[in-house]
């Protein structure tokens, strides 16, 4: 399963990074320990692993902020296909591939 989620208090004023960033942390350090593979992009950071394991690191982060946050926003969407290892990197490489083509 490879979720992609994106995560912020929405009561901390305009800059919200320092505590976006101890959820990020949360959430690289749970993947590592889970054997997961995880990536931060600017807007989102993605996590692959069964759908249990993708839940509770989300879910975890969710709880990192709320200690200090009375609203949380988040976002997930989830690309479940049956069969498909390593998807975050297999997808990128797909597309690196095809642009090369033209």
């Amino acid at each position: 399963m490879l979720a992609q989620v994106s995560i912020f208090p929405t009561d901390k004023g305009g800059s919200v990074s320092k505590y976006v960033v101890k959820a990020v942390r949360y959430i690289r350090t749970e993947c590592q320990k889970r054997r997961m593979n995880c990536e931060t992009t600017s807007m989102s950071t993605l996590l692959e692993g069964s759908f249990g394991d993708v839940y509770d690191v989300i879910m975890g982060a969710h709880r990192i902020l709320r200690v200090n946050s009375d609203r949380v926003y988040l976002v997930m969407s989830i690309d479940d296909r049956k069969g498909r290892k390593n998807a975050l990197d297999y997808k990128k490489d797909k597309i690196e591939r095809l642009l090369e083509k033209d």
